[in-house]
């Protein structure tokens, strides 16, 4: 706890009745610290005081302003990296000082200590189409999946998330220990010459569906599954072992037996992604048999309403990865078999999903992680504030101005260099009917702004 909010904790304590001498016995105040706290508690100013050392280069309020800058660059989509901050605030003290200013690392090491709310991630790059989920988008899933849960007694042993995954994860750079002054660092990495999909499902209340896994080529070998862990696990082959519609259509067959049998032929509701290979024209007729009630989401949202995406594959693909480094050291290669990849995912997903080989309190939170995920993407229970709650991530609040030294500096830092991108406007259009009518060049932009009539 900072020393400034202990003090002022103790400065409560006392006001609301405690001893001075019981309070500092009690608290890291001294007995001095507190009387002067008092006293300027007193005489109407603040109970705190200035950190000790040198001024920062950057008053407290221009920081906060770089601060809230950082916030709504994160909240409009364009994150900034390091070297973007240490520019805008070289820019800042150019303008103070009418000079040219720059500042370096050293700098940014301090600044990033101040601010404790900053921290380091890794950014997810997402396309136009995945950052552009829409709000009549939202509601129309949440309708759908409203209506779907209310077609029956719906609980949440009742309702399913299925989507696939690969299992090579991207390749990227990874942190390591190495000697100090090495000029090059490498890592070897895993360079498989086949491609292997993961199909996973689990319910809301924590109850995964056995794995299926993809291969492929046409056919594979008769012991493929015997060193996989899951009981129930399921294998079949695509060209290139992807997810297709026939290949979707007998897994929904594969789920609706298993429905049957660990649910007591309860109907089901299941949400996915509204990929093509989702849907065929034997889609329904195989949902109607098997009691199941299929949930699209919007397009383009599964990092955002997926749950399985959500909560538990970086968990999942995190473990296959570590224990793909561990059998590539221990047979001293740079791949691995078939067989062995589907059975280093099993192990994976029995610790991840299933908590097996864990204590008992580990294998609940694997369990409540799932849990977890659907109530952050809304799903179970239905909530439709956390959805839409997704779709405006909040801000952060600006430090206020003090220094009026500063003000100018403050102006156009603000009004020039803290800039946020602005969102993108609605199109106009290009061409406008003139319709036999004379048209002014202010006349020609006013109606291109006026919407056509389809």
């Amino acid at each position: 706890m900072p020393v400034n909010q202990k003090t002022l904790e103790a400065v409560e304590r006392v006001q609301a009745g405690e001893s001075i001498a019981a309070v500092s016995r009690s608290s890291d105040i001294s007995r001095s610290t507190l009387f002067r706290a008092l006293k300027k508690v007193k005489e109407g100013s603040a109970a705190t005081t200035q950190k000790r050392g040198p001024k920062t280069t950057l008053p407290a309020h221009v920081e906060q302003d770089i601060v809230t800058w950082i916030g709504a660059r994160q909240q409009s989509g364009w994150s900034v990296d390091r070297s973007e901050i240490i520019a805008a605030a070289s820019q800042i003290l150019s303008v103070k000082h009418q000079a040219p200013q720059l500042l370096g690392r050293g700098w940014y090491k301090r600044f990033s200590e101040r601010h404790r709310i900053l921290t380091d991630r890794l950014a997810q790059n997402l396309s136009k189409g995945r950052n552009s989920v829409t709000r009549e988008g939202t509601l129309k899933y949440f309708y759908e999946l409203l209506h779907a849960c209310l077609q029956f007694k719906c609980t949440a042993s009742d309702i399913f998330n299925v989507d696939e995954t690969s299992f090579k994860t991207k390749t990227k750079s990874k942190k390591v220990v190495a000697i100090r002054g090495s000029r090059s660092v490498h890592l070897t990495d895993q360079s498989d010459s086949y491609h292997l999909s993961i199909v996973v499902a689990a319910a809301a209340d924590g109850t995964p569906v056995p794995p299926a896994f993809i291969l492929p080529g046409q056919s594979c070998d008769t012991t493929i599954l015997d060193n996989c862990p899951v009981k129930g696990a399921m294998v079949t082959t695509a060209p290139k072992a992807f997810m297709t519609a026939n290949i979707f259509d007998g897994w929904l067959e594969k789920f609706g037996e298993w429905k049957l049998i660990h649910r007591d032929a309860r109907p089901a509701v299941l949400v996915m992604d509204n990929c093509s290979s989702h849907f065929s024209p034997n889609t329904a007729a195989i949902c109607h048999a098997y009691g199941i009630l299929l949930v699209y989401l919007p397009p383009n949202s599964t990092h955002l309403f997926q749950p399985l995406d959500v909560a538990v594959f970086r968990s999942f693909k995190r473990s296959i990865s570590k224990k793909v480094s561990i059998a590539l050291r221990a047979g001293a290669t740079t791949s691995i078999s078939r067989s062995k990849a589907i059975s280093i995912a099993g192990s994976a997903f029995n610790t991840v999903l299933l908590g097996l080989n864990a204590p008992v309190e580990r294998k609940a939170n694997k369990q409540l992680a799932i849990v977890n995920g659907f109530r952050a993407c809304g799903a179970w229970p239905l909530s439709l504030p956390k959805l839409l709650m997704k779709l405006s991530p909040p801000r952060v609040n600006a430090g206020s101005l003090q220094d009026a030294s500063w003000i100018r500096t403050v102006e156009v830092a603000r009004n020039e260099v803290l800039t946020v991108p602005s969102l993108p406007q609605a199109k106009k259009r290009k061409r406008v009917t003139t319709r036999f009518e004379w048209h002014t060049r202010d006349g020609l932009h006013h109606a291109a702004s006026v919407r056509s009539k389809k």
